[in-house]
């Protein structure tokens, strides 16, 4: 029985033109879902984390006395949900969905439930994120994605959208140019409109660095097409990561509220 058992399996065999497959590309796709699934987790990470920088940076608490206007218009709790980075809650959840497929497709994934796979990669892509973002990764991304790609700022709404509504008195951007005889800063915002801003009568808040290349948040009175009359300056960063500053390049203000820029 056994001999035509055997007989049989081989006949198969021969009819399907079967052929061994050998033991290096077992361990090849072993290793493919290994990576797929570590490197979804860390591409995850990189979502996550950047969806913590978008969301902490909106002016929620603080500025609240520079924003106060925008409330008004727009319930705080209706501003909050809409600032929630759904592109990026939505990236993470489709890499752990990868990161899930890799790891049951390992030698052993297949041991451990869906709910524990999932909850192992989310925690991962978590603590990756904090450890990311103590070296402002998710800032970059973001500030790189905001001023090159024109798409992502129709899919999310981050605080460069609240700070360019000039027609409210808000003005947020890089500045590109000061001068100093006429009190001009050229900014330009985050729709790259080059803006023209008076800072004779500005108050600088402390430890707001003017410099060519810094982001700012400038608060006062649109005067013309691109003109901006400046009544407060305040660096972009917020005080949960601002770097110690040069102590020679701080500008100071004077008892009147002008502003000095170095």
């Amino acid at each position: 029985m056994q001999n035509v058992r055997s007989g049989f399996i081989l006949e198969e065999i021969e009819k399907r033109n079967a052929a061994l497959i050998p033991r290096w590309h077992f361990l090849v796709r072993r290793f493919g879902f290994w990576m797929l699934a570590v490197i979804s987790v860390f591409t995850g990470a990189i979502s996550m984390a950047t969806a913590i920088y978008v969301f902490l940076d909106h002016d929620f608490i603080e500025d609240q006395d520079y924003i106060n206007r925008f409330f008004i218009e727009r319930p705080i709790i209706a501003d909050i949900i809409a600032s929630i980075p759904y592109v990026w809650l939505a990236a993470l959840a489709l890499f752990l969905l990868i990161a899930f497929f890799g790891f049951r497709h390992t030698r052993k994934g297949y041991r451990y439930s869906s709910t524990k796979v999932i909850v192992a990669s989310l925690s991962a892509s978590l603590l990756l994120s904090v450890a990311l973002n103590t070296v402002d990764i998710g800032e970059y991304i973001h500030h790189y994605l905001i001023e090159n790609v024109h798409v992502y700022n129709k899919l999310i709404y981050a605080n460069e959208h609240r700070w360019t509504n000039s027609e409210k008195g808000l003005l947020g951007g890089k500045v590109i140019k000061i001068d100093k005889y006429s009190r001009l800063l050229v900014v330009r915002d985050f729709n790259k409109a080059i803006w023209y801003v008076d800072i004779s009568k500005a108050e600088l808040h402390s430890k707001t660095l003017v410099a060519p290349g810094k982001y700012l948040k400038i608060t006062g009175v649109k005067t013309g097409k691109r003109a901006f009359q400046a009544l407060a300056i305040q660096g972009w960063e917020k005080r949960y990561h601002k770097r110690t500053l040069p102590a020679q390049n701080e500008p100071s203000t004077t008892k009147s509220g002008d502003t000095k820029v170095i």
